[in-house]
């Protein structure tokens, strides 16, 4: 079973080291780093630290969007014959110790997604208003027209059978990703489980990137993806489920 870690990075240059430390205690298999055009010190630690943790750095010079990263990422899984694909991001905010774990879970499934709200606890933290808000609004739109019962469609830790994700014409480059991939996921089929993971919030406020921080027009973004994309394979949206800014 040929494995792969991939790391979406746009800036991370205080956790990269921290987070490649605590992956490699408990997977030591390949290790990719998709790097989104860091402006920081990142591209340097990462070169730095490659050999060391024996990671396989694609750098691109421009900043284009998180969703690009993960397309990346299963791009070069599907190209270099992976079986099974885990996500995570580089900010300390998702736990390597469930890598093992979600390689096992995707065992029978496409997708085990992890989900921040699916089991509580009281060393979950708290999230910021209005990204749960919003994340519960999108996530039930999602469910309306897929049927997967999810209950956190924005968590960007997930583990991917790599040959399901080959039908897939994934394009939307931004934090909008998500909803394309949800769509495309029914659309082709793919088996979905959720898998609880801890919620953990380092920097309440992160941003976004200029405009989006901005609740309402964060909102308008993902439901001009949403758009998009029933378009694109002709899925009407009912309007009781069009979300209001």
């Amino acid at each position: 079973m040929k494995r792969l870690v991939a790391i979406p990075v746009f800036n991370e240059e205080p956790h990269i080291r921290g987070v490649l430390e605590c992956i490699r205690k408990y997977f030591d298999g390949d290790l990719l780093i998709v790097n989104d055009g860091s402006t920081d010190g990142s591209t340097e630690i990462i070169e730095s630290l490659k050999t060391v943790f024996r990671v396989t750095h694609l750098a691109r010079t421009d900043n284009i969007g998180y969703g690009r990263s993960v397309i990346d990422s299963f791009k070069f899984a599907l190209q270099n014959g992976y079986d099974h694909l885990v996500t995570i991001d580089c900010d300390e905010q998702h736990e390597p110790k469930f890598i093992p774990e979600l390689f096992r879970c995707i065992e029978g499934v496409d997708v085990c997604s992890g989900s921040r709200y699916l089991r509580e606890s009281e060393k979950n933290d708290a999230p910021p208003a209005d990204r749960q808000e919003i994340n519960l609004r999108v996530t039930n739109i999602i469910n309306k027209l897929t049927g997967y019962n999810l209950t956190d469609s924005f968590c960007g830790m997930k583990g991917y059978r790599v040959k399901a994700l080959q039908p897939l014409n994934l394009e939307e480059t931004g934090y909008g990703f998500p909803i394309e991939f949800w769509i495309q996921a029914s659309h082709f089929g793919l088996l979905v489980k959720e898998f609880p993971i801890s919620r953990i919030y380092k920097n309440q406020s992160r941003s976004f990137g200029q405009e989006l921080d901005d609740p309402s027009k964060r909102m308008a973004y993902y439901h001009k993806v949403l758009e998009k994309e029933l378009k694109r394979w002709s899925i009407s949206l009912p309007s009781e489920l069009i979300p209001t800014t």
